[in-house]
Formats: C-alpha cells, sequence, structure tokens
C-alpha cells in the first residue's frame, strides 16, 4: 500500500511537473528577438538600416555605376548577364525588408510610437523608390502583407507607387517629432529627428523632380522651401543621409575586407568618367580612382580608364598596368593596411550635394521661385570637393585632403561656370549631378535616364542599347503569373530592357 501511494505522488508531482513546463515552455522557449514577437521596436532598425545600406552601395558598384557609365566592367557593361536570376542586384530583395518595415509601424503603432513609426516610413518610402524606379510597375499596396494572407501581391503603376511614397513621406514629416520617444538603433542619424525629416523632405524633392516629366511638381517643391520650420532639408554633407561604418567586424564598409586581386580585375575607372573629369582639371579624378599600376610610383603619377562593352579589357591601352581601379576610399584594406574602415567611404543614400542640384534644376526651370539657380549649383559643386577632402585619412600621400580642393580658375572655366544658354546650364547641373552621384546606389543611373546626359555609347560587345529598365525576377512568373501579366501590361511594353519607366520620358 505504502509503494504503491508513494507511486500515485510521484505521478502527480511528475504531472504537475510537466504540466508546468509545458505551461511555460512557449514563453521559455521563445526567442525575445524574433521580429514578430518584438516589443522594442529599436532591435529591428539596425539590421534594416545596415543591409539595405550595403546593398545600395553592392549594388552600385556591380551594376548601376557600370550602366551609367562611371565604372568600366567587362562582363556587366555587355549586359548578356542581366538575366531575371540577377533581380536582387537590382533591389528587388529588399522586399524582405520592407517586410521588417511594415512589422516595425504596426509595433509603433500599438505602443503609439510615432518617432519610430516615421523613421520606417521614411525607410519605407526609400527602398519602394528604388524598387520602383528599377523596375517601374511593381507590388506596393499589397507588398509585405502575408500575415494578411496576400501572398500574390497585386502590381500598382509607378504613377501610383510614386503618389503612395510622397503621401506617405508628408505623413513621416508630420510623424515625426510630434512624440518623445528616444529612436534607439538608429546607426544612420543616432537619433536625431530633425536629421529624418530633413531626408525625408529631400526625397520628397527628388521624387517630385524626377516625376516632373509627367507631372508639374511647382506647387509641393515650394510648400516645401516656403516652411523650413515644418520642411526642414539638408543644410550641409553633415546632415545628408550617409551610413557611417565602424571599425568592428559587422560593421565595416562591404568591400573592406575584399579581394585585391578581384578588385582590381573586375572594374576600374570609365573612360568616360576618366575624360570629363579631365577635361575640366577635377581634382575628384584621384579620389574616384587610383594610379595606374604602371605610374602609382612615379613622380607622375597617370591615371587610365577603360571603355564599357569591349570584348577584353585586358587589351585596352596596354593591359592593366595601365588601367585605373576604383579610389582608395571604396577599396579592400590590402590597398591601404593602415587605413580604418571609419575613414572608408559611406553610403550615401542621399547627399546634400544631390538637393542642391535638385534645386538648382527646379530653380532654372521655374519650379522655385526661392534662391537662384547658380547659387544652388555652386553649392552643390564645392560641397563635392569639401565632403571628398573631409574623408581623406591625413596618412594619405595620394591624394592629400588639400588636393582635393580646387582653385578658384576651375569654377570659372567655360566647363563650370554657370554661364550660356538654359540648356547649357541645364547641361552643366546635370554634369555635375552625375560626377556627384558616384557609387550612390541607382541614383546615377536614373539620373542618366531622365537626362539623357552624359552621352553614353554602347560598347561593340555589348547588347547595342543602354537598358533603361530591369527584368522582372522569374519568380514572379513562376509564382505570380497573373499579377506579372497585370504588371506588364501596366509597364505599356513588354517586359524588356529597353521599355522606359513612367517618368522616362525623353
Amino acid at each position: 500500500m505504502k509503494n504503491i501511494l508513494s507511486n500515485i505522488i510521484i505521478g502527480l508531482c511528475t504531472m504537475l511537473l510537466l504540466f508546468s513546463c509545458t505551461k511555460d515552455f512557449e514563453e521559455i522557449n521563445t526567442n525575445p528577438n524574433q521580429a514578430d514577437r518584438l516589443t522594442n521596436p529599436g532591435l529591428l532598425l539596425p539590421s534594416i538600416i545596415r543591409e539595405t545600406s550595403n546593398r545600395n552601395w553592392d549594388n552600385s558598384f556591380d551594376r548601376f555605376a557600370v550602366v551609367s557609365d562611371q565604372v568600366a566592367n567587362q562582363f556587366a557593361s555587355t549586359f548578356l548577364d542581366w538575366t531575371r536570376l540577377d533581380s536582387d542586384r537590382f533591389f528587388w530583395s529588399n522586399y524582405d525588408k520592407i517586410k521588417d518595415l511594415d512589422k516595425l509601424i504596426a509595433i509603433s503603432e500599438e505602443q503609439g510610437l510615432a518617432n519610430y513609426k516615421g523613421v520606417a516610413m521614411v525607410m519605407r518610402a526609400w527602398l519602394f523608390q528604388g524598387i520602383t524606379d528599377n523596375f517601374g510597375a511593381i507590388p506596393y499596396t499589397e507588398a509585405g502583407k502575408a500575415q494578411d494572407d496576400i501572398n500574390f501581391p497585386e502590381y500598382d503603376s509607378q504613377e501610383m507607387v510614386y503618389a503612395g511614397i510622397l503621401s506617405e513621406l508628408e505623413t513621416a514629416n508630420q510623424l515625426l517629432g510630434s512624440t518623445n520617444e528616444l529612436v534607439l538603433g538608429d546607426i544612420l542619424y543616432n537619433g536625431d529627428i530633425t536629421g529624418w525629416k530633413k531626408f525625408a523632405n529631400g526625397l520628397r524633392l527628388r521624387i517630385l523632380l524626377r516625376q516632373s516629366g509627367r507631372k508639374d511638381p511647382s506647387a509641393e517643391m515650394q510648400q516645401i522651401l516656403g516652411n523650413p520650420t515644418t520642411y526642414p532639408i539638408f543644410t550641409s554633407d553633415e546632415d545628408q543621409a550617409a551610413l557611417q561604418y565602424l571599425t568592428d567586424l559587422g560593421n565595416e564598409h562591404p568591400s573592406f575586407r575584399g579581394n585585391v586581386s578581384d578588385w582590381a580585375s573586375s572594374s576600374r575607372l570609365s573612360t568616360t568618367m576618366e575624360a570629363i573629369l579631365k577635361s575640366m582639371n577635377d581634382p575628384r579624378l584621384t579620389v574616384f580612382a587610383m594610379p595606374t599600376p604602371a605610374s602609382a610610383n612615379t613622380d607622375t603619377p597617370e591615371y587610365g580608364g577603360v571603355p564599357n562593352g569591349i570584348q577584353d579589357i585586358e587589351q585596352w591601352n596596354g593591359g592593366s598596368a595601365n588601367h585605373s581601379a576604383i579610389g582608395l576610399l571604396w577599396a579592400p584594406q590590402q590597398f591601404a593596411p593602415d587605413m580604418a574602415s571609419e575613414n572608408a567611404a559611406q553610403s550615401i543614400l542621399m547627399s546634400y550635394s544631390e538637393l542642391q542640384f535638385i534645386l538648382a534644376e527646379a530653380r532654372e526651370l521655374g519650379y522655385i521661385t526661392s534662391g537662384t539657380a547658380e547659387t544652388y549649383y555652386l553649392n552643390g559643386v564645392r560641397n563635392q570637393f569639401d565632403y571628398y577632402a573631409s574623408r581623406i585619412p591625413e596618412h594619405f600621400v595620394l591624394p592629400t585632403a588639400n588636393e582635393v580642393i580646387p582653385p578658384t580658375t576651375y569654377y570659372t572655366q567655360d566647363s563650370v561656370a554657370y554661364t550660356g544658354t538654359q540648356q547649357d546650364k541645364l547641361n552643366k547641373i546635370y554634369i555635375q549631378k552625375w560626377l556627384s552621384l558616384f557609387l550612390v546606389g541607382s541614383e546615377a543611373w536614373s539620373h542618366w535616364r531622365r537626362v539623357g546626359v552624359p552621352e553614353i555609347t554602347p560598347g561593340p560587345n555589348s547588347v547595342g542599347y543602354i537598358p533603361v529598365r530591369y527584368l522582372y525576377p522569374a519568380d514572379e512568373q513562376r509564382l505570380n503569373l497573373e499579377n506579372y501579366n497585370e504588371g506588364v501590361e501596366l509597364l505599356g511594353g513588354p517586359d524588356d530592357l529597353t521599355t522606359p519607366v513612367w517618368w522616362d520620358v525623353d
């Protein structure tokens, strides 16, 4: 009897223990950092900013700087490898971060955290702008809605996407600063809410100008510029949207630990960039490119570009000994062993100089009435030199910070001075803006598609034209065919590299 009673007691204890373990199992074994269980939106923010900023750099180097003819790459410049499987290089993979941003927004709404929601909406708008500019019509209103059982999202026209983005940025500007919570995990602006408002309004001005061939941007542009208290904008490169990389592993510039041989053999300065910089005696040549290996250790360093779209770049101008690799700020550490990652280039999402060139064009065309086009233009040009001079480490021999600042005669030469016909002035804005967008995501390509400056000629080994959009991913045809077909209809042309996006009207 005693043994039976003991067994019953042991059994009851075991059942109670099992019940207790089962009751707490989900709580004990749930990862508190799992995205869909987060209660602190600041835990999501760093990875979103870092990963999308890294893609911004990677994709600009691999594809966008090539198609905009800033960088030469033997393989990418033929455009033969621009297949549907390559779509992630054109920002389609950023849909995964849009899902994370939607979660961050939902958490922020539940907790009444308007600052976090505003930050997330700005990042979301920037991501959607990059995706739609590269593809055209895209999933927008139904994107990231898998939690609502929308696994096959419909496509929206680019006109609708742009309208939605502009509305989101307006809302974000209103939300930011309306609550007082500190934004933790903000590796872009370190919790500076005004910085995010400036980024939001800068993006609005970028998008308004980009669609100006379709819609008059005057009213909205003047609304922003006419009320700087409500709508602050960048005032220097100190508040531009640029991710500062650090020295610790995982937070370094994406190319910092790259392979030297791969770097030097894959991409080089383009002859188009070389010619334009040399024609103006522009000291950014020493920033954007390294001296050719044949001249690197001489008293007369030389810089040589390579044309895009040729059969074998090793046959150009005597081979790689006479070619310039991309500049030290973006190069792997092995090129400059004592260079720290924080001295390397930033990943620029939007710069102060780009904003100034937007305002210069808008003023020249009469979209805005404040300021003068020449002042905006010169602000943008001068800031480029000041910014890159500030990035040059003190121990650099070539270039030094002082060498990056041009003499006053730079600004008086015919190719730079703000003189001539209106088209002459616009072309000068366009060239300087193209230079300022060096390795800034897809912006140089989008800028070129809209204005056609500088002139870019497809190489003899290319498909015979410069692409003006990218192909939808293969999975869209395989898994979302009905909506994909509707997206192609919204494009107004076939899903190929020659169908222009909505705002590309030239």
